[in-house]
């Protein structure tokens, strides 16, 4: 498999139940063998976190509707991989957003992005705000993890951020990519990287 069949993944039947929804970046080998997001070292350090378990991903335990992780769903904001080293069955379009890997900083990122948004698939903003209709019963915050996927969904949906928390918003955290801290041997942590809140509108 070159890519996802698409952005959103949760358990059979939890629409009722996610209370966070996770927005990452895009799959590595594992999840285009698996054909479904975090079901590599990514997903394991999540689940270190998430169930108290690191041998067993949280892709995986999602894909089984296992009950510790009804309350999850995963977003992927690309459905191929941004990895230079995977480019089999992409095409130029998709070739063309592995150069955000490049980028230093998030600054930078958010930069390339807004001068590049109008060759962005819409549906990651389609399928985005899809996940809040299904998840309206129970969602409580979107976890955005990394750079990349922090720029993209700021200069997107920038109009819905707000700093006023409203009876109808859902709490925004900021946190680091499971794979970064992955790298650096660092357990990695759910608590936002941001001094403000920030609040989706729905």
């Amino acid at each position: 498999m070159d890519r996802l069949p698409k952005h959103l993944y949760f358990s059979d039947g939890a629409e009722n139940d996610v209370e966070t929804l996770f927005i990452l970046e895009s799959p590595h080998k594992e999840e285009l063998y698996w054909g479904f997001p975090c079901m590599g070292n990514t997903g394991k350090k999540m689940s270190e976190v998430l169930v108290n378990d690191k041998n067993i991903a949280i892709g995986d335990l999602i894909q089984h509707n296992n009950p510790q992780t009804r309350k999850y769903a995963l977003f992927e904001t690309f459905k191929f991989p941004l990895d230079k080293s995977l480019t089999h069955g992409l095409d130029a379009d998709e070739l063309f957003w592995k150069k955000l890997k490049n980028k230093g900083g998030k600054d930078q990122i958010k930069t390339f992005f807004e001068q590049n948004r109008q060759f962005f698939s819409y549906s990651y903003k389609y399928n985005l705000e899809c996940a809040l209709k299904i998840f309206q019963r129970n969602l409580k915050e979107i976890v955005v993890c990394g750079n990349i996927a922090q720029s993209i969904f700021e200069v997107v949906f920038e109009d819905k951020l707000k700093q006023k928390k409203t009876p109808k918003s859902v709490n925004v955290v900021f946190v680091e990519h499971p794979a970064k801290n992955l790298r650096n041997r660092r357990r990695w942590t759910y608590k936002s990287n941001t001094k403000a809140s920030l609040f989706f509108s729905r």
